[in-house]
C-alpha cells in the first residue's frame, strides 16, 4: 500500500515544484492553490473538508519556521540560499529582508539593460536600508543621523567583489564626510575596529576632522564587519 504524504511534506514539494515551474521564488496563494490543490490533495490521500485553509495553515507554518518569508505585498518568497536581486521583480520588503539576513546577490547589469538597472538600482537602496537599520541610522564614527548626508560604504570595494555585494559584513553605515576619507584611504579600521588614520596628512583640515569630529566605532546591531574585509581595505589603501 503506498504510503500517503503529510500535508508539510505536500506542500513543500508543491512549492519546489511551483517555483521551478515558474522561474520564480515568489509564492501567490490563489495562483499557487489553483495550480497544485489537487495534487497535494492526491499526495496526502485526505481532501477533507477545507483543504485551502490547511494548505494555507501549512504555509503559516512554514512561514514561522524560516521557511518562507511573507511580504507586504501578499507574496510569500522561498527562503534558503542567496536572493538574487538581478533574477526577478522583488518587494522592498523581501529585498531588504535578504540584505538584513545577508543572503542579497547583486550582480553586474549592461547599461542598455534597462530592467536589469532598475533591479541593480532596488538591490542597491535595500543595501543602503538595511545598511541604515543595523547602524541605528547614525554615522558609526559621529553622531550625524540626517538620512540624507548617509551612505552605505563598501569596505571591499563594489567593483572589486561583485561576491560581496549584499553582505551587511562589507558594509559600514557612514556620513558623506567620513565615506569619501574612508574610500579614499586616509583611514582604515583594525579588526578590532579601532581607527587608523594615516600618519602622514597634509591637509589642516582633515588632520582637525579627525581629531575633533571622528569618535570610536559605534558597534552595529547584528552584522559588524568581519576580519577578511577589513584586512582587504588595510591592504587596499597601504595602511
Amino acid at each position: 500500500m503506498e504510503q500517503t504524504a503529510t500535508w508539510k511534506t505536500a506542500v513543500v514539494a508543491a512549492l519546489q515544484r511551483f517555483s521551478k515551474r515558474n522561474r520564480t521564488r515568489q509564492i501567490e496563494r490563489g495562483t499557487f492553490l489553483a495550480e497544485e490543490l489537487p495534487a497535494m490533495v492526491s499526495a496526502t490521500g485526505s481532501a477533507g473538508r477545507t483543504p485551502a485553509q490547511t494548505v494555507s495553515r501549512v504555509l503559516q507554518e512554514l512561514r514561522d519556521e524560516g521557511h518562507l518569508f511573507f511580504s507586504e505585498s501578499g507574496v510569500y518568497v522561498i527562503s534558503g540560499g542567496t536572493l538574487d536581486a538581478l533574477s526577478e521583480d522583488f518587494p522592498e520588503d523581501v529585498l531588504e529582508h535578504a540584505a538584513q539576513a545577508s543572503a542579497l546577490a547583486i550582480g553586474d547589469v549592461a547599461a542598455f539593460d534597462a530592467v536589469g538597472l532598475t533591479r541593480l538600482r532596488r538591490g542597491m537602496a535595500a543595501v543602503r536600508r538595511g545598511t541604515l537599520l543595523n547602524y541605528r541610522g547614525q554615522c558609526a564614527l559621529c553622531d550625524i543621523s540626517d538620512s540624507r548626508l548617509l551612505v552605505a560604504s563598501h569596505i571591499a570595494r563594489w567593483a572589486d567583489r561583485p561576491d560581496a555585494r549584499g553582505l551587511m559584513a562589507n558594509v559600514i553605515c557612514l556620513c558623506k564626510l567620513h565615506d569619501p576619507l574612508f574610500e579614499s584611504g586616509y583611514f582604515s579600521l583594525s579588526d578590532e575596529f579601532k581607527v587608523l588614520w594615516r600618519p602622514s596628512i597634509a591637509s589642516e583640515t582633515i588632520r582637525q576632522f579627525a581629531q575633533a569630529c571622528t569618535g570610536p566605532f559605534r558597534l552595529p546591531l547584528r552584522q559588524a564587519p568581519t576580519p577578511a574585509f577589513l584586512q582587504e581595505h588595510r591592504t587596499r589603501v597601504a595602511l
